[in-house]
């Protein structure tokens, strides 16, 4: 083969080829014109080999130049205020990254902790300056959010210990991850098709229900399943007396099972553990029980304390039995309440009716609420005009333990403020006044000039995406605005110019084009002023029925802002013991981790006598003949990889996560 055409097919030049040549153990002197055929095979591979060589090398020393730079300039980014002691899951989200990269670099470090373990404020601060956030500790401070906590636990206590109590229906939350069947399973014990009227299937308010069963009453609370609606699962656990974890048979156990373990944990709920789905093929409730073992819940047939239910909701089989359960851990905690004290309850849901005006759903925690009754509920109030119950029948009477939606209000109240029936005197009155919660917050933004914020946010080194919000309910628009806080970014960050609730309306239009912003509404639609005006403003609205889309549809849109790059976080080493399969799509290998544990999700790079050789990918981990998803360091395990090629024993892969993070 002529040289010059060998140069040409390896994306070089004739005299760089000739001059590399030697140093890849091919000596054809430095004015050869042609090559052996075979040779040049040989030399191709050889290539091919030293060019994969130098981007690894190119790879790792742009890694060490980040890490030199990292330790000798801490980064300047923003601040989180976290409590002594954090969830991984819940300090995850505070940093905005992905919880399964917070477990790899915690395993980096020698700390072994799970989604729902706790870390403390000093490991939170060294991982927050890792990741270019300053993290400061709350110092006692109350939010609104643990003062309304506190004051919903402070009545619980008080209605407990009234000696005057009689016995009450349990107050029943169902808690679990989303899509494993939490709805459907309300539907086969209410008989009643709630699932249909929910977007997707998937459970977007609170719902209150109540059902009896052996002419026992029980009141079920549905919470939402989907990340974003962890302050309502919350809020729902606060109110409860039991709590149903439903944990799908063919999935096991989720993040939000995970979390909902954790509400549970926090609120000191009794609870039984419904295994779901236990008809579909997939469906293994072993291995459920030996999650559910692996985090301390061990169940009762398996030698432990933890109640499980087998059921199968779409078949309603098991639903009988999981009742008697729930009825049976209620006779053990005796559940009581005085119907004849002062009525007091907490709001559970809170929205502004078209027709019917401000209406709030309460849960009745004492005495009984009545038709007349005038009531108080944080710095709102009210007569009670009209109470209709969970079938929207018009009642008389709500004793404890019943959900009822209220009507008559002066305005929205906030959800988890506490209703009390007292008299309303005249500075009560005088010191309300008639408002709608987040209308104050849309006039202050309205009256501020757009150019002027405009102005201010381009002297700022963020970025800015303005969008309007408006929302159905108020727990809705809690939990939508609560999930748009978590997607901020140190350099890019949402800017809501208006929230509220209701229908999208002409002022909401004429504010978007003013201001470049989009529009999202969740489970609303425009006004008929406002679809005119829209086919001749260039405002840009979307709307959604499901939560989760409208976050992807903001997070999305502000990638185009961040700038990015990939980095490396390191993990531990494999020392290959040896091969047992080699080929081009994947190898099988034994080996003994060493330095630090090694993650299912690693990447990793092959080092034979000191320098870099290949790159590749671990496809699965095995430990004495089951798979696992990290193997601590100094275990000998079994490893399918993938990309690597030509592996052999001694051979050292050094492992490693990938992780985007801004520039």
């Amino acid at each position: 083969m002529n040289v010059t055409e060998l140069a040409r097919q390896l994306g070089s030049t004739k005299e760089e080829l000739l001059k590399k040549l030697p140093s890849l153990g091919f000596d054809i002197g430095s004015r050869a014109i042609k090559v052996d055929n075979a040779v040049a095979e040989k030399i191709k591979r050889a290539w091919s080999q030293q060019k994969r060589t130098e981007r690894i090398k190119e790879k790792i020393a742009k890694q060490e130049e980040y890490d030199a730079k990292k330790s000798s300039q801490v980064e300047q980014g923003r601040e989180i205020r976290i409590p002594q002691k954090i969830t991984v899951s819940d300090f995850a989200s505070e940093l905005g990254i992905d919880v399964v990269r917070l477990i790899g670099y915690l395993m980096k470090n020698g700390i072994m902790a799970s989604l729902n373990e706790q870390i403390d404020f000093e490991t939170a601060c060294i991982i927050g300056e890792d990741y270019g956030v300053k993290v400061l500790k709350i110092d006692g401070e109350v939010t609104e959010h643990s003062s309304l906590k506190e004051d919903i636990r402070a009545l619980k206590k008080e209605i407990s210990e009234n000696s005057k109590g009689i016995e009450r229906p349990p107050v029943v939350v169902v808690m679990g991850h989303v899509d494993h069947g939490k709805t459907t399973l309300l539907d086969a014990i209410r008989n009643t098709n709630v699932v249909g009227g929910e977007s997707g299937g998937i459970t977007q308010h609170i719902g209150a229900y109540q059902v009896t069963q052996k002419n026992r009453v029980i009141t079920f609370l549905d919470t939402p399943g989907h990340e974003a609606f962890k302050a309502m699962r919350e809020r729902g656990g606060q109110v409860a007396d039991v709590a149903i974890l439903v944990v799908a048979a063919d999935d096991g156990l989720k993040p939000q099972t995970l979390e909902s373990i954790n509400v549970i944990q926090k609120e000191k709920l009794p609870f039984v553990v419904a295994i779901n789905k236990i008809d579909k093929p997939g469906a293994d409730v072993d291995k459920v029980k030996k999650e559910l073992s692996e985090i301390n819940l061990v169940p009762e047939d398996w030698g432990g304390k933890t109640i499980t239910s087998c059921v199968s909701a779409k078949k309603s089989d098991g639903i009988a039995e999981l009742l008697d359960m729930v009825i049976l851990v209620s006779d053990i905690e005796k559940f009581t309440a005085d119907p004849h004290a002062d009525s007091r309850g907490v709001i559970i849901e809170s929205h502004i009716d078209k027709g019917e005006g401000p209406v709030a759903t309460v849960l009745v925690q004492s005495g009984t609420l009545r038709v007349g009754d005038e009531i108080a509920i944080g710095d709102c109030y009210g007569k009670v005009k009209a109470l209709k119950d969970w079938q929207n029948n018009d009642v008389q009477a709500a004793p404890p333990s019943m959900p009822v939606k209220i009507l008559g209000l002066k305005s929205t109240p906030k959800i988890g403020e506490i209703l009390r029936a007292q008299e309303i005197g005249r500075d009560m009155r005088k010191k309300s006044q008639k408002r709608y919660r987040f209308v104050d917050i849309e006039s202050k933004k309205e009256n501020t000039s757009v150019k002027e914020e405009k102005q201010e946010k381009e002297e700022s080194t963020k970025t800015f995406f303005d969008i309007i919000v408006k929302a159905d309910v108020l727990g809705s628009l809690e939990a939508l605005l609560g999930a748009l806080k978590n997607l901020n970014k140190p350099s890019v960050e949402v800017s809501i110019l208006k929230q509220g609730l209701g229908n999208i309306t002409e002022s909401d239009l004429v504010l978007a084009e003013t201001s470049g912003a989009v529009i999202y509404g969740f489970n609303v639609n425009l006004s008929k002023e406002a679809q005119k005006m829209s086919y001749r403003r260039a405002s840009e609205i979307k709307i959604s029925k499901i939560i989760y889309e409208i976050l992807e549809d903001v997070e999305n849109r502000m990638k185009a802002f961040v700038k990015t790059e990939t980095i490396e976080i390191k993990q531990g080493d494999i020392l290959v013991l040896k091969v047992f399969k080699s080929s081009r799509s994947e190898s099988i290998i034994g080996g003994r981790v060493k330095s630090a544990p090694v993650s299912s999700l690693s990447r990793f790079r092959v080092f034979r006598s000191g320098e870099p050789i290949e790159e590749g990918k671990i496809v699965e981990i095995q430990k004495n003949k089951s798979t696992v998803k990290t193997i601590e360091e100094g275990a000998e395990c079994g490893i399918k990889v993938s990309g690597a090629r030509g592996l052999k024993e001694d051979d050292l892969l050094s492992c490693y996560i990938e992780e985007e993070r801004q520039v």
